[in-house]
């Protein structure tokens, strides 16, 4: 499981100083992004570099508790599901006392950038998934 910390910010905040609920993905993103240069993949190396792309194709989300303006939180990040062309990664917000406030999911597909076609995941995004890969989901 990878940890990202993060403090809520106050432009994440709405007018009653709570984290709005879309920022949650912009910050479940921030914490894909580290994840993936922690494994020497930086996303912005691989789209000017490399001939395919990783997008969201699904997002969803279930709110628990509200994050406040100013309060830490913790992102667990997991991948959940790897198949050959896609992979599933679920994220759990957790607030200052270690209690959900959020899960998220994001499911990314890879695909050629020129032909917006759906391609084989590479193999250095294959290794850095499969060290985050639930156990449960290896075999």
């Amino acid at each position: 499981m990878f940890t990202y910390p993060v403090r809520i910010s106050l432009r994440d905040g709405d007018a009653a100083g709570v984290l709005f609920f879309g920022r949650y993905f912009a910050l479940a993103h921030d914490a894909y992004e580290t994840f993936l240069d922690s494994h020497g993949l930086n996303i912005g190396h691989l789209i000017r570099t490399t001939g395919y792309l990783i997008p969201v194709v699904h997002a969803e989300s279930d709110y628990r508790r509200p994050l406040f303006v100013g309060e830490r939180a913790l992102i667990r990040l997991r991948v959940v599901e790897l198949r050959s062309r896609t992979f599933t990664i679920d994220y759990e917000f957790l607030n200052a006392g270690g209690h959900l406030a959020c899960r998220l999911r994001t499911v990314h597909c890879a695909v050629n950038t020129q032909t917006r076609r759906a391609v084989a995941l590479p193999n250095d995004v294959l290794t850095a998934l499969r060290a985050e890969l639930e156990p449960k989901n290896k075999g």
